[in-house]
C-alpha cells in the first residue's frame, strides 16, 4: 500500500511537470520573441509573466471549494486540459487581451495542480513519511521547467514558436493515461468535506500563530530565493561578471550560464530533495531542520555579492540554489504536520497557497 501511495504521488509529480513546462517555455522565449507573439513591448512581457501570479489570490479560495464541489482526478483534469489548450494557444494568439485571459487560465490550473497535491499528500501519507512525499513531489515536478525552458529556447530558434508551443502543448495530454492508472479517483471525504467549520470559524485560523508563522515564512522563502534570486539570476552574472563569462576557456553569455545552473539544480533536486524529505521524516525536531537551512541560505546569499572568482562563485550558488528547493519541501512538510491538527483542512491549505504566488 506504501508503494502505492508513493506511486500516486509520483504520478501526479510527473503530471504536473509535463504540464508546466509549457509555463517555463514561455520564461525563455517571451522575451526573446514576443514580437513574433504579439506583444508589442516589454512592459507587455512583464505583465504577462506575472499576471498568473496575480490571479490566484482570488482564484485560490474557489480552487478549494470545487475540490469539495467534485471528485480529487476530475480536478486534475480540468488542469490538464486548460494547460494544454492554453501552450498550444502561445503559439497562435497576438491579441494583448486574449493573452492575460490564458495566462489567467494557466495560473488557475496550477493552483489546481497545487492545491491538489497539498490535498493527496495529506491523505497518503502520515508523520513517518510525508516529508519523503513532499521531497519527491516538489522534486520531480520541477523537471518541467528544466524541459520546458530548454526544449523551448532551443526549437523556438530552430522551429518557430507556434510549432514547440503545439508539441509542448498537446504532450500534457500523453498525461492523462498516468492520470487514469495512478491518480485516485476521489480523497477521504474526512480531507475535503467533513467537519468543515463555518466561514467565521474558518478565520480564526488567522489566530493561530503556528500557522502564521509558517504562512510568513513560507511567503519569504519563495518571494527571496524561489522568487527574486531566480528571476534575477541571469542579471546577477552579466553586472558580477559582464555579459560574456570565461568558464576555463569556453566562452558562454550570462543568459546561457543562468540556464545550465539552473538545469544542473532541477536535474539534481529530485535526488537532493527527496534525501532532505527523509531526513525530516526522522527527526522529530522540524522546525530545528527548518532553522538550519534558513541559516545556510541565509549566510550563502550574504557570500553571493561578494567579489570571488568565478569558478568558487558558481558551486556556492548551486549549493544555495538546493538548499532553497530543500527549504521548500521543509516548509511544506511543517505546514502538512501542522494541518493534521486543524479541522478546517482545505480552508487552511487554501489560505497557505494564497502565500505562494
Amino acid at each position: 500500500m506504501k508503494d502505492n501511495n508513493k506511486q500516486s504521488v509520483i504520478a501526479l509529480a510527473l503530471i504536473t511537470a509535463i504540464c508546466m513546462s509549457g509555463d517555463s517555455m514561455l520564461y525563455i522565449i517571451l522575451p526573446t520573441h514576443y514580437k513574433e507573439m504579439g506583444i508589442t513591448s516589454l512592459i507587455g512581457v512583464g505583465v504577462l509573466l506575472s499576471v498568473n501570479r496575480f490571479v490566484r489570490l482570488p482564484l485560490n479560495p474557489l480552487i478549494g471549494f470545487i475540490y469539495k464541489k467534485i471528485n480529487f482526478r476530475t480536478g486534475i483534469l480540468i488542469a490538464i486540459f486548460f494547460s494544454g489548450i492554453t501552450t498550444i494557444g502561445y503559439g497562435f494568439v497576438k491579441e494583448f487581451e486574449i493573452w492575460v485571459i490564458m495566462r489567467s487560465v494557466w495560473g488557475f490550473s496550477w493552483s489546481l495542480f497545487k492545491l491538489g497535491a497539498y490535498l493527496l499528500i495529506f491523505q497518503l501519507a502520515n508523520d513517518t513519511n510525508r516529508g519523503s512525499f513532499m521531497g519527491t513531489y516538489n522534486g520531480l515536478y520541477r523537471l518541467g521547467s528544466l524541459f520546458g525552458m530548454f526544449l523551448g529556447g532551443l526549437f523556438a530558434d530552430l522551429f518557430g514558436v507556434a510549432l514547440i508551443s503545439t508539441v509542448i502543448g498537446l504532450s500534457a495530454f500523453f498525461s492523462l493515461p498516468i492520470l487514469y492508472k495512478y491518480v485516485p479517483k476521489s480523497l477521504d471525504k474526512e480531507v475535503t468535506t467533513k467537519n468543515s467549520p463555518a466561514l467565521l470559524a474558518n478565520f480564526k485560523t488567522f489566530k493561530d500563530r503556528n500557522l502564521i508563522q509558517i504562512f510568513v515564512t513560507a511567503f519569504l522563502i519563495i518571494m527571496l530565493l524561489d522568487g527574486m534570486l531566480t528571476a534575477s539570476l541571469s542579471h546577477i552574472i552579466q553586472v558580477k561578471f559582464t555579459e560574456r563569462v570565461d568558464i576555463l576557456g569556453l566562452i558562454v553569455g550570462a543568459a546561457t550560464l543562468a540556464g545550465v545552473i539552473q538545469a544542473i539544480r532541477w536535474g539534481a533536486a529530485p535526488f537532493v530533495v527527496s534525501r532532505v524529505g527523509t531526513a525530516l521524516d526522522n527527526t522529530e525536531k522540524k522546525s530545528r531542520m527548518l532553522a538550519v537551512f534558513l541559516i545556510i541560505a541565509f549566510i550563502l546569499l550574504m557570500i553571493i555579492p561578494l567579489n570571488i572568482p568565478i569558478m568558487v562563485w558558481l558551486p556556492i550558488l548551486l549549493i544555495h540554489l538546493l538548499v532553497s528547493s530543500s527549504l521548500t519541501t521543509i516548509i511544506d512538510t511543517v505546514f502538512s504536520n501542522a494541518v493534521s491538527k486543524v479541522t478546517n483542512k482545505v480552508f487552511t491549505m487554501t489560505s497557505f497557497t494564497l502565500w505562494l504566488i
